[in-house]
């Protein structure tokens, strides 16, 4: 009876395993690619760093953006290249060359 129990708590723990699903990785930009998105900035991991997720849940570190965004309740469109380049921010992927506009669209809290 016994082994039954722990054949049968075996089974079903390998059964959730295999049912769970496989989430999936964002794609990895290359470098020198063009990047579109409209969403919010945020502050990174340091102060006074710079981020924006891609609609694909990727990372991207705009800390170079000058101007700067300010962090509001305001989602910008932005623009920007890929880049290999390391931060201090040691957080995303860098993009340089970018361009941003605010637009009427509220970001969710």
């Amino acid at each position: 009876m016994r082994v039954h129990l722990i054949a049968a708590g075996a089974l079903m723990c390998a059964a959730a395993l295999v049912s769970l699903p496989a989430q999936a990785q964002p794609k990895q930009p290359k470098l020198g690619e063009r990047i579109s998105t409209t969403a919010c900035p945020y502050a990174g991991v340091t102060a006074t760093c710079l981020m924006i997720n891609g609609a694909d849940g990727t990372v991207f570190n705009i800390t170079g953006a000058n101007p700067k965004p300010r962090l509001s309740a305001r989602m910008i469109r932005l623009r920007g290249t890929v880049t290999d380049k390391v931060s201090m921010c040691n957080q995303g992927v860098v993009l340089e060359r970018v361009r941003w506009t605010r637009t009427r669209q509220r970001c969710p809290n």
